[in-house]
């Protein structure tokens, strides 16, 4: 049996107006992402939607059939950010996104069901073990982690019986987030802090930065660093589905545009070997060879 990965929409990384947060969300309803994540997970000080609104709205997603995942920071450096992720575990509906061990003890202490968030660096069975054990039900694995380690990972759970416990989500498109920091780069190149930053992201959208010859390189979106090229697994689908992969995980970029994510949709269904997307990404970051260092008794 051909296992066919479900489409997920990662959170809105992006910095936008409250105005056009809730335009895009409104056209999620009709979206071909069987899961959606919601909420703000780059940094408390933008002008993001009220906890109260955005569960409103998820239960909105809900009844049109979507599976809703609250996301959480990425970085807990204040009160204020305390205080969003304990919001966010006070509400008993949805399961949330953990992307740092805080929100993790959060949503065990709420006994809510969390998505593994890839910053979690779970690297072995035994960490699975021991997340699956503090309420996972999903696993996105580090940025970094190639195929070839992905895919003996994956055997090991399923040779241990741990593989049906979890599903298993991927960013199958989009800008790589690399970093994060408690300062604000937006902020900085505009000549303010992050404590005053008048929300200069809001303004100025992701910043982009070259390398010395000139190529574009990064996207600095506030305290977080994403890489230019959008990464691009849509080229090795039928390795996706031998992965029993879950969820594909899509990031439409700055610019917000997912329309071509029905195309692929479609292509999933169909069993289609590779699907191209309007710009084509990095097809070779995922299926590098495991690097391995000799280690000298010298």
């Amino acid at each position: 049996m051909t296992h066919t990965p479900r489409l997920s929409l990662a959170p809105n990384w992006w910095p936008m107006e409250r105005q056009a947060q809730h335009a895009y969300l409104d056209a999620l309803q009709d979206s071909p992402f069987q899961r959606v994540y919601l909420g703000e997970s780059v940094c408390s000080l933008r002008d993001r939607i009220a906890p109260r609104t955005l569960l409103s709205i998820a239960e909105t997603l809900q009844a049109a059939g979507k599976e809703v995942v609250l996301t959480s920071l990425t970085l807990l450096g204040s009160e204020r950010d305390l205080a969003l992720l304990e919001k966010l575990c006070q509400q008993e509906r949805f399961a949330i996104e953990a992307n740092e061990m805080g929100a993790v003890g959060a949503a065990y202490q709420a006994g809510l069901p969390f998505v593994a968030g890839q910053g979690l660096n779970a690297y072995n069975l035994e960490t699975l073990r021991w997340l699956l054990s503090l309420g996972m039900t999903t696993y996105q694995p580090p940025l970094e982690m190639a195929q070839p380690v992905l895919t003996t990972l994956m055997a090991q759970a399923e040779a241990e019986g741990e593989r049906a416990r979890f599903e298993l989500e991927l960013l199958g498109y989009g800008h790589p987030p690399l970093s994060v920091s408690a300062r604000c780069s937006t902020a900085r190149v505009a000549g303010r802090n992050r404590k005053r930053c008048d929300t200069v992201c809001q303004q100025r959208g992701a910043q982009r930065a070259d390398s010395l010859e000139g190529d574009a390189m990064l996207l600095l979106n506030g305290v977080q660093v994403h890489g230019d090229r959008p990464i691009d697994l849509l080229d090795s689908l039928p390795a996706l589905r031998e992965l029993k992969l879950d969820w594909l995980r899509i990031d439409p970029g700055p610019e917000l545009e997912w329309g071509w994510a029905r195309e692929l949709q479609e292509a999933l269904a169909a069993g289609a070997d590779r699907f191209d997307p309007p710009v084509v990404g990095m097809r070779q970051f995922w299926q590098r060879q495991q690097t391995t260092v000799a280690l000298s008794n010298d």
